[in-house]
């Protein structure tokens, strides 16, 4: 028993002591890691930026969305119902300043290409709201103001600037160039 107690003894004073070496690495083995890496990281840098330029492309998308509603919204009350608004005219400037403060304030800033129409639609010549049908309703883009029952709304054009458009292309609505993406969102609501 005292020659086992002493070579216990003997093994764990020299791994305390750091007396065990490491396995060295085979010659063909130095720069796998590296090589590993270099075929990794690219991939993985790419998959990072594609999440977070549809990240921004989603962001953007959803403060158009709410600053159309927003604009909709102010076109859809009538004017003459203690509303601040003394006049048609008041309204549309009104729903136009509401949609850029909201798309300023959002991140979304509004740039000289960014479009904003005010739009009336009108029922077709069956007398029905029905978007399924080519040529039904009628759009007016030139907004002169809504009756009681009456779809108005708010279009927005926006290029949404990007370093990565082919990543991006589902949100396209439109032929933008090879660094912009044409987004368009449009928001309609019933006249009151």
């Amino acid at each position: 028993m005292d020659e086992r107690l002493k070579h216990i003894t003997k093994v764990t004073k020299a791994r305390s002591a750091g007396g065990f070496r490491r396995r060295l690495a085979r010659p063909g083995e130095c720069g796998q890691a590296m090589v590993e890496m270099a075929f990794v990281l690219p991939i993985f840098l790419v998959f990072v930026f594609a999440i977070m330029e549809m990240g921004r492309a989603w962001g953007a998308k959803q403060s158009l969305t709410n600053a159309a509603r927003e604009g909709a919204r102010i076109l859809a009350l009538p004017y003459g119902a203690g509303l601040p608004y003394a006049s048609e005219d008041e309204v549309k400037d009104a729903a136009r300043n509401a949609v850029k403060a909201l798309m300023n304030s959002s991140g979304t800033p509004v740039a000289a290409t960014t479009q904003i129409m005010l739009v009336r639609i009108t029922p077709g010549p069956n007398g029905i709201y029905d978007h399924t049908l080519p040529n039904d309703d009628v759009i007016e883009q030139n907004y002169t103001g809504g009756k009681r029952g009456e779809r108005v709304g708010v279009r927005i054009t926006y290029l949404f600037e990007t370093p990565a458009p082919i990543l991006l292309g589902m949100f396209d609505s439109g032929a933008g160039s090879s660094a912009e993406i044409n987004m368009g969102v449009s928001c309609y609501m019933e006249h009151e």
